[in-house]
């Protein structure tokens, strides 16, 4: 069955292969940690080997961190050869860990903690975004950056797909937790709804971010071939947050790319982005 098949996407149950770690980088120090926080993480890191500038350097967090490094290679890092990339993924030698970035990633709807049961995957739980986002801005953070010269005003937030859902999440509900965002593919279909009630009741914040999608991309587990156009959902999106008081939304649609290839697709626009001044 293909990748598009009803079973699910080939990539979502690929193990990690993590041939950057063999290869090594001209540019970075490459190294992991794990960090007994919550499910339990893999954060991966890529530090620069020149001298850090006076105020440290700037960071990019990707989620879906065993994903991201399975993807990035040296050349992506010789675009931004000052910037610290972490991968924060999960204690596990897959690509994906499903049923956990389900929970982590999508936004909580109600009171309490938010917690329900996913109502697009059976057996799974979501809502825990706002959990998830203590988590990253707390322990994981402190993990990743410790002895690390880094700029606190210069970190940037990556998430692809339902990482990407998180970001926007992150952006509108909790601004102040990064300096730049970046959303690849985000999973708007996912509720639609909850993402348009939190833009809206979102403060106004002057934050860069950077949304890119493929022209070719459809949700795994669907039939018929892939569309030709960018997701409608996410372009109408875009264009009412542009709208939003404070919000700079630049757009990039990737030709020909399917949902999974955005992944890497999204790397030369990305680390650039995070490394700016």
């Amino acid at each position: 069955m293909s990748q598009f098949g009803r079973v699910g996407p080939d990539h979502a149950r690929g193990q990690a292969q993590m041939r950057l770690f063999q290869t090594g980088a001209p540019t970075h120090e490459l190294s992991q940690k794990v960090v007994a926080e919550g499910p339990g993480h893999r954060l991966f890191l890529a530090v620069p080997k020149a001298p850090p500038p006076p105020g440290g350097w700037p960071v990019l967090y990707m989620l879906d961190g065993n994903a991201a490094f399975d993807f990035l290679t040296a050349e992506d890092l010789a675009l931004a050869p000052g910037l610290v990339v972490v991968g924060v993924g999960y204690d596990t030698e897959r690509q994906f860990a499903r049923e956990r970035r389900t929970l982590d990633f999508t936004a909580p709807d109600g009171p309490g903690d938010g917690l329900r049961p996913d109502h697009v995957h059976e057996g799974r739980t979501a809502g825990g975004a706002a959990i998830f986002h203590d988590r990253l801005t707390g322990a994981l953070r402190a993990a990743a950056e410790a002895g690390l010269p880094v700029d606190p005003a210069r970190r940037t937030l990556w998430g692809h797909s339902f990482g990407g859902l998180f970001t926007l999440y992150a952006l509108l509900a909790r601004p102040g937790g990064f300096a730049r965002y970046a959303a690849i593919s985000p999973s708007i279909w996912w509720d639609e709804a909850l993402i348009r009630r939190v833009a809206r009741a979102a403060a106004p914040a002057s934050l860069p971010l950077l949304v890119a999608l493929g022209d070719r991309e459809k949700r795994s587990g669907t039939d018929g071939p892939p569309p030709d156009g960018p997701a409608p959902a996410t372009m109408a999106f875009v264009e009412d947050l542009r709208a939003h008081p404070g919000h700079r939304a630049q757009l990039h649609v990737l030709p020909g790319h399917v949902h999974i290839q955005t992944l890497a697709g999204s790397f030369p626009l990305v680390l650039p982005f995070a490394a700016a001044d």
